[in-house]
Formats: C-alpha cells, structure tokens, sequence
C-alpha cells in the first residue's frame, strides 16, 4: 500500500489562531473486481470528498477535495492522509486545481 500525507498548514499566527479552520481528512483507495473503490472516508471538520467519480472506468476513481468555508486563507491547519492499496488507482485534486 502507498501512503501519501499531505500536511497543509498556512501561516498559523496567534492573531488568526481563533478564525482559522482546522479539519482532517483520512482516504483510503482499494481495488475490487469491480473496480477502484474508496474504501475510507474519514473527515473532521469542514473538508470533505464528493462521491468519487470514473470518466476513464471502473479502474480510475476520481476525487474532489472540497472545503465549504470557501478556500484556503492564513491559518487554516488542514490534515490530509491519502493511502492507495497495490493495484488501485486515484486522482485526487480540489475544484480549484
């Protein structure tokens, strides 16, 4: 299994220490005989994924990062834990990208 952590922390300061956003976000990625599924989806706070979606097939699943408070500003601490098991395929990107 390949694991990606992504630590996205902006410019914590003591003055944006009580405004900024902190959320977590644990994926997991799985291959089935069906396809590419994800397997987990563990969130806190305000970070979430849509459903994953397979404009290329069953073998690719494709996942937005979304975060409702509107984009990234000073402060925000966000956690991101990607894990792709043998044979499965992912892209995860922001709506943004």
């Amino acid at each position: 299994m390949n694991q990606l952590v992504i630590p996205t922390i902006a410019n914590i300061s003591d003055a944006t220490s009580a405004t900024r956003w902190q959320a977590d976000l644990e994926l997991r990625f799985e291959r089935t005989v069906r396809g590419c599924r994800l397997a987990r989806n563990y969130h806190r706070g305000p970070l979430y994924v849509q459903k994953p979606f397979f404009p290329e097939g069953r073998d690719l699943a494709h996942v937005y990062l979304l975060h409702p408070p509107g984009g990234l500003v000073s402060g925000d601490q966000l956690d991101i834990r990607v894990a792709v098991d043998e044979g499965a395929r992912a892209l995860v990107t922001t709506t943004g990208a």
